[in-house]
């Protein structure tokens, strides 16, 4: 009885940190050693130790090297060649400057593996430039805060290195899982813009010269070489998805400091503390759910799923269903992180026993975390997008609206036809 009560104490403490505003990974740690301690009898003085095993993981190395690669790229000077390539070969079409910030971002999501860095870059370089071009800026902000999550879902991304470490599932398979729905998400996208900008009659851009496509072709081939020895690398089995962060920050340095020479110390040293601060809050976050995780299992919850999912006979299809049914609803309250830390990693029982395979689960889940970066009331990428093109969050999430209906129709196609997920995984396995 005490046991249970102490519990009760740690699951409230938790709540009540939370209420007032607490980060969750101080709400999560704090609550879980109250259980681990008191009721689990978890020596005090392991408790540091606990935290430094958490994250005592070489594949978690991978996170803040992609994450400075992002940084970096953003101030390499590479942006604005990318940026002019799209435009000279997609920008006289109908929403031809709107498909191309969408290939812009999806293309970023092969190069950055951030969500937030993909968003500061193209809200930055391509909002205005779709402004100037006489779009919307709701429109072009909608596209922007929609097309960024591409780049968490292309590989390399962030949430499969963290999802593949807690779980055990192959970061590999995750990275070459995430090219399918990517690209249809994008296609989808694609379509979209051109429709509405058919409808709204946007202004269509001059065509471009042959001598101007091929001068921006020429000017963009350093950067359209990066996937290609990243995510090559990785495939090919050269190295690791962990060496192929670091090989991506060598990469960006080079073409920054000596091919389009705009990265200078400065832009290293602010480049290096914005990783610092975004991987310290990531690490964190991982630490305070790896401890309620074990707090939860402790108490039996992942098994409890697993069983009431195995009687309830859904089978592996309603499964999925549900699930991404129940995280689409959750997204409308929680950041896509803690989602990722802590609620994908309770149905993985399930998944086992259903005999789902884990990268195709980790895929969908993590794409209905993506989609609920953007819905509202918590919509973390709003807020973010909100400053970054200079528009009014209502406005954004309106316009926003029928792209994320676009990828909602990638994962559900997704969800029927896993070979749109999978085919590239069991071909290089």
């Amino acid at each position: 009885m005490e046991m249970e009560l102490v519990m009760y104490i740690g699951i409230g403490l938790m709540v009540l940190l939370f209420l007032i505003g607490s980060p969750l990974a101080i709400a999560f740690s704090v609550g879980s050693i109250a259980i681990l301690t008191f009721s689990m009898g978890f020596p005090v003085p392991n408790v540091a130790q606990l935290f430094f095993s958490t994250i005592n993981s070489y594949t978690l190395l991978a996170m803040p090297f992609f994450i400075l690669a992002g940084n970096l790229l953003l101030r390499s000077g590479g942006m604005v060649p990318l940026r002019d390539f799209m435009s000279a070969m997609v920008g006289h079409w109908p929403g031809g400057m709107a498909v191309s910030m969408i290939v812009f971002a999806a293309f970023l999501g092969s190069i950055s593996g951030s969500a937030a860095a993909c968003l500061a870059i193209i809200g930055t370089v391509m909002v205005p430039i779709l402004v100037k071009s006489g779009y919307d800026r709701p429109f072009a902000s909608g596209i922007a805060v929609t097309a960024a999550e591409l780049g968490m879902l292309i590989p390399p991304s962030l949430f499969f290195i963290i999802f593949g470490a807690y779980n055990r599932v192959s970061i590999a398979d995750l990275f070459m899982a995430g090219i399918g729905p990517g690209l249809l998400s994008a296609l989808f996208m694609c379509i979209v813009a051109v429709f509405i900008s058919r409808k709204r009659k946007y202004a269509l851009s001059t065509k471009a010269s042959f001598e101007t496509r091929w001068k921006s072709t020429i000017r963009v081939i350093p950067i359209l070489f990066m996937p290609i020895v990243v995510l090559g690398g990785i495939y090919s089995g050269v190295f690791s998805p962990t060496q192929a962060a670091s090989v991506s920050v060598l990469y960006t340095l080079i073409i920054g400091f000596f091919v389009y020479k705009e990265l200078k110390l400065k832009d290293l040293n602010e480049s290096l503390v914005s990783t610092v601060k975004l991987s310290s809050m990531i690490y964190l976050l991982y630490i305070g759910g790896d401890l309620f995780g074990k707090t939860l299992g402790y108490i039996g919850l992942p098994q409890a799923i697993s069983e009431w999912v195995v009687t309830m006979e859904l089978g592996p299809l309603g499964f999925l269903l549900m699930i991404e049914a129940l995280l689409l609803v959750m997204g409308f309250f929680f950041s896509s992180i803690p989602m990722v830390v802590i609620v994908l990693p309770l149905f993985m029982p399930a998944v086992m026993e259903l005999g789902i395979d884990p990268v195709f689960y980790g895929v969908l889940a993590i794409f209905c975390s993506l989609i609920g970066e953007i819905t509202p009331p918590i919509g973390p990428q709003l807020w973010i997008a909100a400053p970054i093109c200079n528009e009014k969050m209502g406005a954004i999430a309106r316009e926003a609206w029928v792209f994320l209906g676009a990828q909602t129709l990638a994962l559900i196609l997704t969800t029927f036809i896993p070979g749109i997920a999978m085919y590239l995984v069991y071909l290089m396995r």
